[in-house]
């Protein structure tokens, strides 16, 4: 059992840390101008979609019952289109610390949405909580407007956004991503992302220069695919099985410390009091929530899509 938790433990925390630097090494690879979010956004869903086919062959196989189809829609524009698109086009705008630090807020923002929708019953601790994350979320913003942050408001709004549909993932639709395996759930979600989502990208990838790419793009892109997405969808299954929901949501305030340090070493973040009293204050914000009973709003790194 030990061992089994230490391997839990292990594998949390390098999917925490690769999540933490996909931000940055998003932030570099659109730093040209010649790939921007949505193109970035296109090549993570398409090949995410390709990997977990891959990856289905030596998994279980599930068959979907006709009447889930239409939710796996609902799922795959919440949890895949709509999230990752708004998340990595967010990057482009603002600093990869404020889109990690916000990524960090799917609890408080899911519980929210589950008070209005599901009528989730809100205690005193589940209302600080989620207080504590607002205050966080609103000085990234207003600091971002300030310009104190090397930050654009738009980005960090485009990223609360992104929280919001991983929000709506889970609120309308934990009984259908409860009853499927996580490879199948995703092989179908960014599936059904990417036959939605790419076309609208057809022009836009015939028209980009793909032999003008250096190495560093493509090298950050497939990071971005293939680890950033793909490695920490597996990594956060194994920890998922081997340790409890709180403790993998624990593990999420490793990625703005990864993204800072990386981004500021790489010249595309700067830390300033701002962003560290927002880490601080959505991380009490997600202590309370999480820790106020069981409830649907303490979704793990996995569950969030982004």
């Amino acid at each position: 059992m030990e061992h089994r938790m230490i391997q839990g433990h292990v594998a949390v925390l390098l999917a925490a840390s690769f999540f933490g630097l996909m931000s940055p090494v998003a932030k570099v690879v659109m730093w040209s101008g010649t790939v921007d979010g949505s193109m970035l956004a296109a090549w993570r869903i398409g090949g995410s979609a390709l990997m977990f086919w891959l990856v289905s062959f030596f998994a279980r196989q599930e068959k979907i019952r006709r009447r889930d189809w239409p939710a796996l829609v609902g799922m795959s524009l919440c949890g895949m289109a709509l999230n990752q698109y708004c998340f990595v086009i967010g990057v482009q705008y603002t600093s990869p610390t404020n889109a990690c630090v916000i990524a960090t807020s799917t609890p408080v923002m899911t519980m929210a949405l589950a008070a209005v929708v599901l009528h989730e019953r809100l205690t005193a601790r589940r209302l600080l909580g989620l207080a504590l994350g607002a205050s966080g979320a609103i000085i990234l913003v207003l600091a971002s407007a300030g310009g104190s942050l090397g930050g654009n408001p738009v980005g960090d709004v485009l990223c609360l956004a992104s929280q919001f549909f991983a929000s709506c993932y889970f609120v309308f639709f934990g009984r259908v991503i409860r009853r499927y395996s996580t490879v199948t759930i995703m092989k179908w979600l960014f599936t059904i992302s990417a036959l939605i989502s790419l076309p609208f990208m057809s022009l836009q990838l015939v028209e980009l220069p793909w032999g003008s790419l250096s190495v560093r793009e493509w090298a950050g892109a497939a990071y971005v695919v293939g680890v950033g997405t793909f490695l920490c969808y597996i990594l956060l299954i194994i920890a998922q099985r081997r340790l409890k929901p709180p403790v993998v949501a624990t593990y999420n305030y490793v990625q703005p410390v990864i993204a800072a340090t990386a981004g500021i070493c790489w010249g595309v973040d700067v830390l300033t009091l701002p962003k560290c009293a927002a880490v601080l204050l959505i991380a009490a914000g997600v202590w309370f929530v999480t820790r106020s009973g069981a409830s649907p709003v303490a979704p793990s790194r996995r569950e969030s899509g982004v």
